[in-house]
């Protein structure tokens, strides 16, 4: 059976409003499609550039200019290598800070 792909995000999993993040999918070699996928399978980015990470793993990258509020929530990777889908990597949860979130601008009494 097919590896089940991973999921990563960088800088990080919680990003400020109005930054970029990446979001790092990887499979095995020989990988055509990386899928992102949202809450839904039904709403995804798809990629046919995949590049080689290693000898061993292949991974696509799907970059978000400026994060918005719609962008939180959990994202996961699924892949094809013909002649089949793998499984979904498990969910990563995106969160968007917002510019006045009172943990970024506590100040001490």
């Amino acid at each position: 059976d097919l590896p089940r792909p991973s999921i990563s995000a960088e800088p990080g999993t919680v990003i400020p409003l109005g930054s970029h993040v990446t979001f790092v999918c990887r499979g095995p070699v020989g990988v055509q499609t990386f899928r992102l996928e949202r809450e839904t399978r039904f709403i995804y980015n798809e990629t046919e550039d995949v590049s080689q990470a290693s000898p061993s793993e292949s991974e696509a990258r799907f970059r978000i200019d400026s994060v918005s509020e719609e962008n939180a929530g959990p994202y996961r990777c699924i892949y094809y290598k013909p002649p089949k889908w793998s499984e979904q990597s498990d969910y990563l949860e995106l969160l968007v800070k917002g510019p006045w979130s009172p943990d970024l601008h506590w100040t001490p009494r």
